[in-house]
């Protein structure tokens, strides 16, 4: 791609970051387990101090599939308003991340909209394999709704989910999962360059093979741990969001998209299948931004923070 296009001011300030972000390619296809390793030792070995009026804990719940413990780490102002709860999943293709590699973002999140945060460390695959790490988000939803209130003072009947990436896969997975049966309570998904299908057939994904940060061979080789070498190419609704046929029912959406993303497209189409069925959506597409441009300090991420602040309640 013609790196000339990333806004100027994100690209200095990817070029001048402390800790590469790119993925080792072999490590990722033959041994994820030592990428998980690492993404762990790193939020390890450099954690975040947040301000002193957020409260962070951890909770462990039962999945309901096999009794697995799911941690879920939570953020909580002090002075929190209780109308404002954020189910939160991570990036990381699938494969990799914790919620501690965004304790940065989720401190400022909570402080500035005064919300509680839920962010779910699902399992990762390809140890586990979809549906795994959905099922992990959806009892995460219903433990929320069951015990929200009288564990955390929140009030329970209107939620938003927010994921990125690969994480906003999940938070819509979930909200399709959670719309199936009935269940009302997410009243608002933000998705942030999401992962939507697994088709990668479109032309942001075979223009952008080489972008940094995210391009298509990660994407197949995310699949493939995601789904297995067996399903890695097949349709199945939750995994692929467009295999859906209720979307005239889903919650109000707000989906960001990078211009400079493999994801871009799949992320335009998706809002399209929303906008068609009624939904009320908002889609950002920004220029000069790259995937998980979020994680730089510029000017584009200061713009992208007043927007989610505005928009996310």
């Amino acid at each position: 791609m013609d790196f000339n296009r990333i806004d100027k001011d994100l690209k200095k300030s990817i070029d001048n970051f402390p800790f590469s972000l790119e993925i080792n390619e072999d490590e990722f296809l033959n041994n994820p387990g030592i990428i998980q390793k690492e993404k762990e030792m790193l939020a390890k070995d450099n954690p975040f101090k947040g301000p002193d009026n957020i409260m962070v804990k951890d909770i462990l719940i039962k999945s309901s599939s096999d009794e697995h413990p799911i941690r879920l780490h939570i953020y909580q102002p002090k002075e929190f308003d209780k109308n404002r709860t954020i189910i939160y999943f991570h990036g990381g293709g699938y494969v990799f991340g914790l919620p501690e590699q965004v304790d940065k973002q989720m401190f400022e999140i909570a402080e500035n909209l005064n919300a509680t945060i839920i962010s779910v460390d699902y399992r990762l695959s390809p140890q586990y394999k979809f549906p795994i790490p959905v099922l992990d988000g959806f009892d995460s939803l219903l433990w929320t709704i069951e015990h929200g209130a009288e564990q955390l003072g929140i009030d329970t009947d209107s939620v938003a989910v927010f994921g990125a990436s690969a994480g906003g896969h999940l938070a819509a997975a979930v909200t399709q999962m959670a719309n199936d049966k009935g269940i009302r309570n997410i009243k608002h998904q933000f998705l942030l360059y999401p992962v939507i299908h697994n088709k990668l057939d479109t032309h942001s994904m075979n223009e952008f093979t080489d972008a940094p940060l995210w391009n298509k061979k990660y994407a197949e080789i995310a699949w493939c741990h995601f789904l297995g070498n067996d399903n890695k190419d097949k349709s199945i609704k939750y995994a692929d969001l467009i295999h859906y046929d209720n979307f005239s029912d889903l919650p109000r959406t707000t989906i960001i998209a990078c211009e400079l993303d493999p994801l871009r497209d799949e992320n335009i189409a998706f809002s399209q299948l929303l906008y068609q069925a009624g939904v009320k959506t908002e889609l950002w597409v920004i220029p000069g931004a790259v995937h998980v441009f979020d994680l730089f300090d510029s000017p584009l991420n200061d713009r992208y923070k007043e927007f989610l602040y505005s928009r996310m309640f």
